[in-house]
């Protein structure tokens, strides 16, 4: 089907009446109409005249989180953007010169969205160009339109100047960024227009050029002038919608403008994300949108949950453009609700037919005649009861003619409804063009002509219009007839290969999509033997659909592959089909969607797994590549699909003992004199709980030089940011003084790599420092297969062991490795010894399990190998510190003691756990790491138990909780009755877990006991952590009901507080507070108050004079503070409203600067205006704390120096002790190492404040 418009589809007076809501007429006309513009540009002016503030354009800031444009942010921006591209482009003054044509290629993101605006606001003609055409297409366009400009963006440079190579004078532009442009926020729209256009002259002027699909032969332009473009956008359904399509589509490109004319508001999909059902589900549901606009394959992928129909069945209309929808799949949606409108129109004429109907009509896919368009209409017979339309002159938005009459034949075919007058379904091209669900086009008939005269071939045809990609029925010629269909499909191979080469990706064929039938098989010809294509497709409806069953269900793979072959495997097939300059940018962890995998692309590799990979008879997802969209994700996710649903028993027993022989291979250990002085602790996992306690312990030890964290991070600054963050939101970093942080150094890491990821140079300078490594980090997922763990954490162990091994030192440096009690979860008897399991069915039923047994045997292996102290700490269940609660509550056990919040229960269960505090198991973790102990194994689990029913449930209630008590089986169903949004109802994402464990009458269950003699007598920390804490139990209560527990959606009629974010950034003198102040206002776009500003005149005096203030000083500036604070934040010029943010907050934020501060002060800061319980208060502020940090030495040189500052010299020693320092208690304290360059600075704070939300 061609590209389309949207128009209004009858009169309203002429729409039949309707009981069924879903299917009401368009809204009618604005009234008062509004002022009819001649331009694109006066369009934008007058809109922003009359609605200045109304938010009418959305695109998303980050990922999914959507940033709404008011039509004065329109005009403003655009209006920036055209005064940049002023600067390289040839100017036009004036309407007596000729328009420039200038091409557009990119991605349709905002940069291109305000690019079309721009170049239309400085009076050129826009050429958008699809991403998807072949270059002799693009130079073919460029050619006729007579372009010598072409604005790209950065993903298409090398195909831009491939085209600037082959065609002389053509000039390359990269696309501007809102960073480039954005200079100048404060200038209007009249500042920056300089051109006299006589508007009248304008509006009869070419606007865009959109090109034809190019399926019949090399795309042809089509021409809309202004005027034609308006009028095409007046014909609105007046909505508020969402389009998935680009802004180079015709029906993408008019619908956002009708939103814009109609004023009302339209989203566009983010161009940088891939179309999968799960984005598109959250954007559907997130907004209140009333259209959604988008080609059938985005409706497809919503189809196949019942999440995803319901989400389409809310909207008030489903229009689909860019190819037809397959009657199944409409059939589907209509069948649940979804208000399906069809709709007909192509780039030459606009908007021509849709299927909006009565609410008792169902036929969905049959586009109906309008009084306007009748007189316009013609449909030619084509025989066997198909129609083609034409347009005939006169039609407004027609912009083109084929014919001598001024009429235009699209050689689309139709046929009539049998029982409704003037209802048209449409079947195809009349040049056979076959369109793919996701709108691309192909042209068979090259590919069957080079067939048809190969000696073994009696037909070819080719199929796949409405499906995901192409196919085709091969017919055996008499000189064929001997041959087996896998003998013709081999001799005819090479020939499809050699068209192939030719065609765009989607227009291929591949292998397994040809089906050859024997010689002698009858099908539809005239009587010349002339192929009747539609005839063909009718008759062998069957054969076709079984193709693409087969295609879909194929599972006769037989190579059985590790995770390290899979990767290979797909790697492989990933740049046969999508190739790369560089093969090395396509690793284990690159996002394929970046590499320009596409839904055919992803359509094909699942293909060619099903076809060679064993699967077990088990099938993958249609989406899988999308769902899993990196070569590990993708990997796990096929091996535990093969293992999981395998219902072949598979000796997971044999596979432990042959990885452990695999890796269980250790090379001596070459000692080397002792060159440091301290100890060196490798830390890998400080990203997790447990890692970052123990960062937080190790460096608080005065032995210890240096904690090197090995991190899975694109770069050093990224790692060291990630470590941060994690003891950030685990209260553990605002208490490390600054010499005490400066002992934490990051690396980028990958454990697969035999040196880790970290290049020689880096890699060296540890082996030269290291003096014990502690492995935390591994893979926390419970589905995943054994093989799964191989490539990361269990060759990963053996690469962390031999950097050990490598240690420039006398001796070894010691491997201590955490492991898990799901190690011996199976263990026969009651006892858990320090010792290895006796066997390997010991371990749980799990890969996670597995693979921790496996490395297990490594470690000890490795011990009595080379003498190198390798040490196994099995660790059992951890939870919240003592010292602050925190827990993470997407856990199993916090998310089912959240049960108690969301229905009302939880289970009376007799069972004896054994918990440890993280901050506990972090102690005995050092304890024995830095220890000299040959001991090879130890249990860290509480050696007391507590009993859940008698013990827990009661410090639950206790705590603030209240819920009923119900026996397991009870909770269960109450459970599964209870609200199924995980969102509102998190424990329901665990539901089949725990009806594993407790649907069943089992009650008593078995309660090892653990030795742990060894390891108290090395930390007695262990010997004495209490059975169950009640106090802890409140604050890890306390900490979910602050945190996830309260998160509800609000009630209707409630009223929301507004929060503002006061954002203190103290230090001392010499530190530059300011100039951060200055940086971070930008990047937050937030305004900045100077604290010392704000002193009254005495103490102003007093400051210059270098007396120290007073307590009564300090006091009348923390009132002065506070009124200032609560001026800027009732202003409502403040920041945009309550617009978003770029910074992703909803909220606003305002940056204070002040020198030191105590505790006291701190406190008055944080109590300016505190969150309001019963909501009568319609702000509140949320207070927290930048510190900037420098060694004293440092700072008197630099207050010495005369760095900006005006504090006398005697005056700066006396604050340094209360700058920065942090209680416990003050997690809302950010500190950063000031004598970093300033970039680092930047960063590292706006790292802290992600988290200090």
């Amino acid at each position: 089907m061609a590209s389309v418009d949207m128009r209004s589809p009858l009169p309203v007076s002429k729409v039949s009446p309707v009981a069924s809501p879903s299917l009401q007429p368009p809204t009618p006309p604005l009234s008062p109409p509004l002022p009819s513009p001649r331009t694109i540009t006066e369009l934008l002016s007058l809109r922003a005249r009359d609605f200045p503030d109304e938010p009418i354009f959305g695109y998303p800031s980050d990922a999914l989180d959507y940033l709404e444009y008011t039509y004065s942010d329109l005009v403003r921006i655009s209006s920036q953007a055209a005064r940049r591209y002023a600067e390289c482009l040839p100017s036009r003054t004036d309407s007596h010169q000729e328009t420039r044509v200038i091409a557009l290629l990119g991605p349709s993101d905002l940069d291109y969205f305000f690019t079309l605006l721009a170049l239309s606001r400085l009076g050129f003609t826009v050429l958008f160009l699809s991403t998807r055409i072949s270059q002799a297409a693009y130079l073919s366009l460029l050619d006729v339109t007579k372009c010598r400009h072409i604005v790209v963006g950065s993903s298409f440079r090398k195909t831009a100047n491939a085209l600037a190579a082959a065609r002389d004078g053509l000039e390359v532009i990269d696309i501007l960024t809102q960073a480039q442009y954005m200079t100048n926020t404060q200038l209007d729209d009249a500042a920056l227009q300089q051109q006299h256009f006589d508007l009248d002259q304008e509006s009869s002027k070419v606007a865009w050029i959109i090109h034809s699909s190019g399926s019949t032969g090399l795309p042809k332009p089509i021409y809309q002038t202004h005027k034609a473009a308006l009028k095409n956008y007046e014909n609105s359904l007046r909505m508020r919608g969402f389009v998935t399509l680009p802004l180079f589509h015709a029906f993408g490109l008019s619908n956002v403008f009708r939103g814009i004319t109609a004023v009302k508001k339209i989203y566009i999909y983010n161009a940088n994300l891939p179309l999968t059902s799960q984005h598109l589900l959250k954007i559907l549901t997130d907004h209140e949108f009333e259209i959604f606009l988008a080609v059938p394959y985005a409706l497809k992928l919503l189809s196949e949950t019942h999440d995803g129909i319901n989400a389409l069945a809310a909207l008030k209309v489903v229009m689909f453009g860019g190819s037809a929808c397959p009657d199944a799949l409409g059939d589907l949606l209509t069948e649940g609700g979804v208000n399906l409108i069809s709709h007909y129109g192509t780039t030459e004429t606009g908007q021509l037919m849709t299927s909006f109907r009565p609410a008792d009509d169902k036929a969905w896919n049959y586009v109906r005649e309008h009084d306007q368009l009748k007189p316009y209409l013609r449909m030619e017979p084509q025989g066997g009861n198909l129609y083609e339309l034409c347009v005939l002159d006169g039609w407004p938005s027609k912009v083109a003619t084929n014919r001598d009459d001024g009429s235009y034949a699209t050689k689309d075919l139709f046929e009539p409804h049998p029982s409704i007058p003037g209802a048209w379904k449409y079947c195809g091209r009349l040049d056979d063009t076959l369109v793919l669900v996701n709108g691309e086009k192909a042209i068979p008939l090259a590919m069957e002509q080079a067939l048809r005269q190969n000696k073994l071939v009696r037909e070819a045809v080719m199929f796949g219009t409405g499906k995901s990609q192409l196919g085709m029925m091969v017919i055996a010629s008499e000189q064929g007839a001997g041959m087996s269909a896998g003998d013709l499909l081999e001799s005819i191979w090479p020939t499809i290969m050699a068209e192939n080469k030719a065609l765009p990706a989607y227009a291929q064929l591949a292998k397994e999509m040809i089906t050859v039938l024997p010689a002698g098989t009858a099908y539809p010809c005239t009587d010349k033997g002339s192929l009747i294509r539609q005839a063909f497709y009718r008759a062998f409806h069957n054969e076709i659909e079984e193709v693409y069953h087969q295609a879909e269900s194929r599972t006769a793979g037989t190579l059985v592959l590790s995770e390290l072959e899979l990767r290979e495997f797909i790697r492989g097939h990933l740049l046969d089909l999508c190739p790369q300059d560089e093969s090395t940018c396509l690793t284990d962890d690159t996002d394929l969607f970046s590499l320009g995998v596409d839904s055919l692309h992803s359509t094909r590799l699942r293909a060619k797994i099903l076809q060679e990979v064993q699967l077990n008879g088990n099938s993958l997802p249609q989406n899988i590549v999308f769902e899993y969209p990196t070569i590990a994700k993708l990997a796990a996710a096929i091996l535990n699909i093969r293992d999981r649903k395998s219902g072949e028993t598979q000796d997971v027993v044999k596979e432990m003992e042959r990885l452990v022989e695999k890796y269980s291979e250790f090379p001596q250990h070459i000692p080397v004199p002792s060159k440091s002085t301290g100890r060196c602790i490798v830390v890998t996992g400080a990203t997790g709980s447990l890692g970052a306690h123990l960062v937080a312990q190790l460096v608080r030890r005065q032995d210890i030089s240096e904690v090197c964290c090995l991190v899975r991070a694109s770069s050093r600054s990224s790692a060291r940011r990630r470590v941060i963050e994690s003891m950030q939101r685990r209260a553990l970093y605002h208490t490390l003084p600054l010499d005490l942080r400066r002992k934490i150094s990051c690396y980028p890491s990958d454990f697969s790599k035999t040196d880790l990821g970290l290049g020689d140079s880096v890699y060296a300078s540890i082996s030269a420092k290291i003096t014990s490594l502690v492995h935390c980090a591994w893979s926390v997922n419970f589905n995943k297969n054994l093989s799964s763990f191989e490539a990361d954490c269990i060759a990963g162990t053996r690469h962390l062991m031999l950097l050990c091994l490598s240690a420039q030192q006398p001796t070894p440096a010691s491997f201590n490795f955490c492991s898990s009690v799901s190690t011996v979860t199976n263990t026969p008897g009651d006892a858990v010894a320090e010792a290895l399991p006796q066997s390997f069915k010991c371990a749980q039923g799990m890969g996670y399990a597995q693979s921790k047994l496996v490395t297990e045997h490594l470690v000890t292996r490795a011990a009595s190998q080379t003498g190198m102290e390798a040490r196994v700490l099995r660790v059992g269940q951890i939870i919240a510190d003592t010292a602050h609660g925190i827990w993470n509550d997407t856990e199993a056990i916090p998310l089912m003691l959240q049960a108690a919040t969301t229905i009302g229960a939880l289970p009376t269960l007799d069972e004896h756990p054994r918990w440890l505090p993280v901050d506990s198991v972090a102690r005995v973790v050092m304890d024995i790491s830095l220890s000299s102990t040959t001991h090879a194994v130890f249990n860290i689990v509480n050696p007391r138990t507590f009993h859940w029913t008698n013990d827990l449930l009661p410090a639950l209630h206790n705590a603030g909780l209240s819920f009923a008590q119900v026996n397991q089986r009870e909770w269960i169903r109450r459970l599964r009755a209870s609200n199924p949004d995980p969102e509102q109802n998190p424990t329901i994402k665990l539901v089949e877990f725990f009806s594993s464990k407790y649907d069943n009458d089992l009650t008593k269950r078995k309660n090892f006991k653990y030795v742990t003699s060894t390891a108290e007598q090395i930390s007695p920390e262990l010997g004495m952590v209490p059975a169950l804490s009640t106090d802890l139990v409140k604050k890890f209560v306390g900490h979910f009901l602050k945190t996830n527990w309260t998160a509800t959606a609000p009630t209707a009629g409630s009223r929301q507080q507004q929060s503002t974010r006061l954002i203190v950034l103290s230090g001392p003198p010499g530190v530059n507070k300011s100039t951060l102040a200055i940086e971070l206002a930008e990047s937050l776009s937030c305004p900045v108050i100077d604290g010392d500003a704000v002193h009254d005149a005495i103490a102003k005096v007093k400051m210059s004079s270098g007396i120290h203030l007073s307590s009564l000083d300090r006091q009348i500036w923390l009132a002065r503070i506070k009124l200032e604070v609560l001026e800027r934040v009732r202003a409502d010029q403040i920041v945009h409203g309550d617009q978003p943010k770029s910074s992703g907050r909803s909220g606003k934020d305002v940056i204070l600067t002040c020198s030191a501060l105590s505790r006291s002060d701190r406190n008055t800061l944080r109590n300016i205006l505190s969150r309001s319980n019963d909501e009568t208060e319609a702000e509140y502020i949320n207070t927290v704390f930048v510190v900037l940090q420098a060694t004293e030495d440092e700072i008197l040189r630099r207050v010495g120096d005369g760095q900006r500052n005006t504090m006398k010299l005697d005056m700066v020693a006396p604050r340094l002790d209360t700058t920065g320092h942090a209680d416990v208690d003050e997690p809302d304290i950010f500190p950063v190492d000031a004598e970093q360059e300033m970039e680092a600075i930047i960063q590292e704070a706006l790292g802290g404040l992600a988290v200090l939300t």
